[in-house]
């Protein structure tokens, strides 16, 4: 019942005999064994400020049968295929306190996406709860080692000889997660008043214990670790220094300001920024991921180096960037048919808090002038005979990005359709010019059923088309 655990706390005691204690842990690049995934813990004191550390755990197998549970949706803003899904997922709830666990879940879902830049991609953001019942109330070494509990996801303290580290059993937390309509980040939390929290960096998932006054904070740090791939920016003020590879983690260098400048790498094009709503400014201060000297992080106090605080914009920035690949700008673009010039074209574009995504429309990789709404007249467009390709391009202008390729990259999409144009589409008759001819033949084309006469590109061949073909006809564009 407690295997997981135990074979990781195992697995962690005998790297501490190989001389690789967490600490030294810190320093490898995840790339380097793709067996076990970076998993950080963090401890924070009363003013919030952290220290921890990360460990290495076994990846587990996350592709196991869904164990059914009911499950409610706390905040649906979209398609769940084109939104981040958090799923929250209990443990240590028995079937009699699921009350407590809705409430739970309500208050830490309040204040989730409240920091930047969450909050302004709240509408990228879909929200579920598991209910997960336990056969017993609480989670393993709560409130103090040795106590174990019957639970349905294996959670505990003392993950890898280490109190505050919470761990879950990844496989069994996902086979619950999977009873949501889609899950991108599992968010597993501990029937528990004792701090705990967890990031996995591999399996897209968060721990924290649900009643802790620290606890909402715990998880949007977490989300910073699983969801942004953030470093940690806390150091132990120890003397030790960073001998590491550069941090893959965009908010952590080995380079100086200098050499960043230089080699226009890491957060060079922040230098100096200050923003409300962020942590200021930005710079590259000494200390960060466990290291008091040789390694940088980018601004003085960010919400990765302490609880209650704010990210910095190259965090958010990064942030930005993972959620977009997940998400992506376009929603839906109408209609799905090939063209032929009278039709008016239509993009749904999905819509952060504070500033629109820009719209620009193309022919043969031509912007048109002026067209920059969700609907194109492609019909008021003067076409030359041929085949041509009409795109529509939309891109997140957001200045909390400042790479360019990066926003090229992530943050831009495109839509096409082929234009096959051979004159004036209210011209059935195919004389070149649109006359009382064209009645007739589109009359004889719609009565013989010929895909032609589905001007609406419904698939059906019916009363609607005729409207269509009037407005053609009248105004040259489909109604």
């Amino acid at each position: 019942m407690y295997t997981t655990i135990a074979t990781a706390r195992l697995f962690l005691m005998g790297l501490a005999a190989a001389g690789l204690a967490p600490a030294a842990m810190a320093q490898t690049d995840p790339k380097t064994d793709p067996e076990t995934e970076l998993v950080y813990y963090d401890v924070p004191d009363e003013a919030g400020r952290l220290s921890g550390g990360v460990v290495r755990l076994p990846i587990p197998d996350r592709d196991g049968p869904t164990i059914a549970a009911p499950f409610r949706t706390l905040a649906l803003r979209g398609d769940p295929a084109n939104r981040i899904d958090l799923v929250f997922v209990g443990d240590g709830y028995t079937e009699g306190e699921l009350g407590q666990y809705a409430i739970d879940v309500d208050t830490l879902s309040v204040g989730l996406l409240a920091d930047e830049p969450f909050a302004t991609y709240t509408p990228y953001f879909n929200i579920h709860a598991i209910e997960v019942v336990s056969p017993e109330s609480g989670v393993d070494h709560d409130p103090t080692f040795g106590i174990y509990k019957d639970t349905a996801l294996d959670m505990g303290f003392w993950c890898g000889n280490i109190e505050r580290l919470l761990c879950v059993d990844v496989g069994k937390a996902y086979a619950h997660a999977n009873n949501a309509p889609d899950v991108d980040q599992v968010l597993a939390i501990a029937n528990s008043s004792k701090y705990g929290g967890a990031g996995y960096s591999s399996s897209e998932l968060a721990t924290s214990s649900s009643r802790n006054s620290w606890a909402p904070e715990v998880l949007i740090h977490e989300l910073g670790h699983s969801l942004g791939n953030l470093a940690d920016e806390y150091h132990y003020g120890d003397g030790t220094t960073y001998t590491g590879n550069e941090p893959g983690a965009v908010n952590a260098s080995k380079l100086t300001r200098p050499e960043m400048e230089t080699l226009e790498r890491k957060w060079f094009r922040w230098m100096d920024v200050s923003r409300t709503g962020f942590d200021n400014p930005i710079d590259t201060y000494e200390g960060a991921v466990y290291k008091q000297y040789g390694v940088y992080r980018p601004s003085p106090n960010s919400k990765m180096k302490a609880l209650g605080r704010p990210f910095n914009l190259p965090s958010a920035e990064g942030t930005i960037v993972e959620i977009y690949k997940v998400v992506r700008p376009i929603e839906n673009a109408s209609p799905d048919a090939t063209l032929h010039g009278g039709e008016r074209l239509f993009v749904e574009v999905l819509q952060p808090i504070g500033h629109n995504l820009e719209v620009q429309w193309l022919i043969d990789g031509e912007p048109v002038a002026g067209a920059t709404e969700t609907e194109f007249a492609l019909c008021e467009q003067v076409i030359e005979n041929g085949v041509h390709v009409v795109t529509v391009r939309v891109v997140d202008p957001t200045d909390m990005v400042r790479d360019e390729t990066l926003r090229d990259q992530y943050l831009t999409q495109e839509y096409s359709w082929f234009l096959v144009y051979s004159g004036p589409p209210a011209d059935f008759s195919g004389d070149g010019t649109v006359n009382t001819l064209d009645f007739l033949a589109f009359l004889n084309a719609w009565n013989a059923g010929e895909s032609n006469a589905d001007l609406n590109h419904d698939g059906e061949i019916n009363t609607l088309d005729v409207l269509g073909f009037l407005s053609l006809y009248t105004t040259g564009c489909l109604s």
